[in-house]
């Protein structure tokens, strides 16, 4: 320019730093170039056209930063036991419309096998270096969760706990939604004197102790048979295994052993879908009877080889755990706990409203 008249030059960047309002509790740091007035020689001039374009980029800049920092979309990290199955992935269902109808976005993650109870508290601190809006969890084990819970909740994070009681009190940015477990053991040992006309040997199958919500299950299932079926027996008892074959092994064991006997309650998923393969593998698909909990395999109910399973309606609890959330985002009061009803599931209903309801698994979003 002429005169040696002052031209502005992109000098430096600085760092701004800003925070969004509502659910979101910051944003990234982000780098933009300031203009700067400068008054040396013309190697760093530019026309009155590089002047608006400085001005430009400045303003793009700017605009740039509150994009990135919009506030609208608040995630809420999901964790169940495991995935790919109907059990879980109903869940996903649930949370997944519920978050959605609110203008929420989930975080959808789970370790490959049920057992990994090392990778779900991964991913748990990983929910909480991210700052998720929320996390609803469904742990493997209760007491290793313990810790990982409370530093979310020590962060301000609220959690919801699906499908067993951590031993911590709901309260303030903690609450609980989890299938009624009483319910379901008085549900498994009324189908079981059913089928056995009130008389007959079972055994108890699957029992995990690192859940108190499996020891509900078993308690109640095993006070119900002595109540109402005292012509029932439980003869034998084994505590659950990490795989379906392991637990397919151990069903055969039982089966080949000493003891006679007339039906498996298996407390798992894992554990029914291993007795359902000892039973094939055996020939006695037909002759021993089988109870199992929480919904995996299907067609076996069509066919007989599993005669009933005790499902969990994990697309209610999906749907309520994120309602719990809601409103523990907005500091409104909760249930603290909140036990939702199982469901019997049979060959005989197995079409019904009622079942299609519980196994409705589309979790994306409609277009």
């Amino acid at each position: 320019m002429e005169n040696g008249a002052d031209v502005p030059y992109l000098s430096y960047f600085q760092v701004i730093e800003t925070r969004c309002a509502g659910a979101n509790k910051g944003c990234e740091r982000l780098e933009f170039p300031i203009v700067m007035e400068n008054k040396s020689d013309t190697a760093h001039s530019c026309s009155s056209p590089g002047r608006l374009g400085c001005r430009a980029c400045l303003l793009l800049c700017f605009l740039a930063c509150f994009i990135g920092c919009k506030q609208g979309t608040a995630i809420v990290a999901v964790i169940p036991r495991t995935c790919g199955t109907a059990l879980w992935e109903s869940e996903h269902a649930g949370t997944a419309s519920a978050l959605y109808s609110r203008g929420m976005d989930i975080y959808w993650n789970a370790p490959m096998r049920d057992d990994d109870v090392q990778m779900q508290i991964a991913l748990v601190e990983q929910s909480l270096k991210r700052r998720y809006a929320g996390i609803i969890v469904a742990p493997i084990e209760t007491l290793p969760m313990r810790t990982p819970i409370r530093r979310v909740m020590m962060q301000g994070t609220p959690v919801v706990v699906v499908g067993t009681d951590l031993g911590i009190p709901p309260g303030p940015g903690l609450s609980y939604v989890m299938s009624d477990e009483e319910m379901a053991g008085q549900m498994a040992a009324r189908r079981l004197g059913a089928i056995l006309n009130g008389i007959g040997n079972v055994a108890i199958v699957g029992i995990r102790p690192q859940l108190t919500s499996c020891l509900e299950r078993e308690r109640s299932l095993e006070a119900t048979l002595a109540r109402e079926f005292p012509g029932i027996h439980v003869v034998l008892r084994r505590f659950g295994l990490a795989s379906a074959p392991q637990e397919q092994l151990a069903a055969e064991e039982i089966l080949s052993g000493n003891e006679k006997i007339d039906a498996f309650a298996a407390l798992t998923l894992v554990s029914t879908r291993g007795v359902y393969y000892a039973l094939g593998a055996t020939g006695r698909e037909k002759s021993v009877k089988l109870v199992g909990f929480d919904q995996d395999l299907l067609p076996p109910l069509r066919t007989g080889g599993i005669d009933s399973v005790v499902a969990q309606n994990t697309y209610a609890i999906g749907r309520i755990a994120v309602e719990q959330l809601d409103r523990e985002m907005h500091g409104a009061p909760t249930a603290g706990v909140t036990r939702i009803p199982p469901v019997l599931m049979t060959r005989e209903n197995l079409d019904s409203p009622e079942i299609r309801g519980i196994l409705h698994m589309v979790w994306w979003r409609s277009p």
